[in-house]
């Protein structure tokens, strides 16, 4: 197996584990559990810093893939991928900029306090968490169409 597929397939585990971390912290917002919620999306985060900075390594190291072979499909899942990337980056950015906004006021307990304007931003943080939900799950579903793509064309 080729450096490079192996280097993918460890990323789309990773990329699994993100989408995992963050429908656990999904869940546990609205059980109420701040605790937990703030904690998954932080190794969400962590995670994605570890994949961008691993990604930087490995062009370093082995290089860019070869995409002379690459169908117009191909490249279609790729570019999906991207693009749904993007937005999860986005939009993760955007949530975590406004969950450190308000985190002051969830201490010491980490708990949501009543009424609805009592978290400033707090609807900027929903919409901006349900599109990174929502565009992390639609990048993982690409990433195997691409992932399968370059395990296809290694077996040639």
């Amino acid at each position: 197996m080729k450096a490079n597929l192996v280097y993918w397939t460890a990323a789309l585990a990773n990329l699994a584990v993100i989408v995992g971390c963050g429908s656990r912290g999904v869940a546990a917002i609205r059980r109420g559990a701040v605790r937990t919620h703030r904690r998954m999306m932080l190794v969400s985060t962590a995670l994605v810093a570890l994949f961008l900075v691993s990604y930087l390594l490995k062009v370093a190291w082995l290089g860019k893939e070869d995409r002379s072979a690459w169908t117009s499909l191909d490249y279609a899942f790729l570019y999906t991928h991207e693009l749904c990337i993007a937005a999860m980056l986005v939009a993760g950015a955007i949530a975590l900029y406004r969950a450190l906004r308000f985190q002051a006021r969830l201490r010491p307990e980490w708990t949501i306090p009543p009424g609805r304007d009592a978290l400033p931003g707090g609807a900027q943080h929903r919409r901006a968490g349900t599109i990174a939900k929502w565009s992390g799950a639609l990048a993982f579903v690409t990433a195997i169409g691409v992932w399968a793509g370059m395990l296809l064309r290694s077996a040639d």
